[in-house]
């Protein structure tokens, strides 16, 4: 306590109210997911968008029914019994890194959707992708993420979720939940790692659109072309801003709040983005936010440093 009282004192002024801003900004984040659990749960619309909230539901229930198709052999999802679909989403809503996975991904919907109306933003081809498209050593990977990206879309507008497009992380986590609910119960357990080995497969076979995604900012010849949202599409900017500053992108796309922009300015700067680039993307994507004071003298480096000591 004594030399983090002491760390804090040498802070310059300024670095001291983001580190204030940015904890204030990651406790509204950690804060949202029981409330999100209780609401979807509850079926109560009131504190959060209804929309965010179906969306969330609708995925988390398609996940449950991909997993019966494996756990019961069905594969007309129609014939499985709502009880046994609402027990699995139910366990699957206690999954914090799978509930937080799939909230990223409802409010990154909802953003795509709100930068194609007020910004004719295609959501599957910004101009970035349709330049490599073009490209020779990146035009192979750009035309699969653009099916994926389409794929994903169409995916998004049913509510449903693949599994094999679950990060290897929040797959992981998704199995863990579903062997503590099956328990002891030897034939269910097979039919677990049956599943799992399934989906692991698959995404063996064909790359998902996140990992795409990170294919082709790791192929850019310059990482501001990924830093600029009305260039790069919403997709490979948070991806290029996860892989640039480091920080999850589940945990940035949520960062694009006006309560937590804090945490998207300071990893803009920390991905490489100069201070009007980053001044010009918050305004683009969180329009009604103030803009975080005391970003003027911090440079990519003091702004990794905050993040790493700040929660995640």
């Amino acid at each position: 306590m004594t030399d983090q009282a002491a760390f804090q004192a040498d802070l310059p002024g300024a670095e001291a109210a983001l580190r204030r801003e940015l904890a204030r900004g990651d406790a509204v984040g950690a804060a949202a997911l029981p409330v999100l659990r209780h609401l979807v749960a509850a079926e109560e619309t009131a504190l959060l968008s209804e929309e965010v909230l179906a969306r969330v539901r609708g995925m988390l229930a398609d996940v449950a029914s991909q997993v019966l198709d494996g756990l019961i052999g069905d594969t007309d999802r129609g014939m499985h019994a709502p009880d046994d679909v609402g027990l699995l989403t139910r366990t699957f809503l206690q999954d914090e890194r799978l509930l937080q996975h799939v909230h990223a991904l409802a409010l990154e919907w909802q953003l795509t959707e709100t930068l194609q109306e007020s910004m004719a933003l295609d959501p599957v081809s910004p101009p970035l992708l349709q330049r490599l498209l073009q490209d020779e050593q990146l035009g192979e990977p750009a035309r699969r993420f653009l099916k994926s990206q389409a794929q994903w879309c169409q995916a998004q507008r049913r509510m449903a979720l693949p599994l094999a497009e679950l990060p290897l992380n929040v797959l992981q986590s998704a199995i863990e939940s579903l062997r503590k609910l099956v328990g002891a119960d030897a034939a269910l357990s097979a039919r677990v790692s049956d599943v799992e080995a399934r989906v692991r497969r698959i995404r063996t076979e064909v790359s998902g659109r996140l990992d795409l995604a990170l294919l082709l900012c790791d192929g850019l010849k310059r990482r501001d072309q990924v830093l600029s949202v009305c260039e790069a599409g919403l997709a490979l900017f948070c991806s290029g801003l996860s892989r640039f500053s480091d920080q999850p992108r589940d945990v940035l796309v949520v960062s694009i709040h006006p309560g937590r922009s804090t945490r998207l300015a300071l990893a803009l700067l920390a991905a490489g983005a100069s201070h009007r680039m980053v001044e010009t993307q918050l305004l683009v994507l969180t329009p009604r936010a103030q803009l975080p004071s005391g970003l003027d003298g911090i440079d990519a480096g003091r702004a990794a440093a905050l993040l790493t000591a700040g929660v995640r």
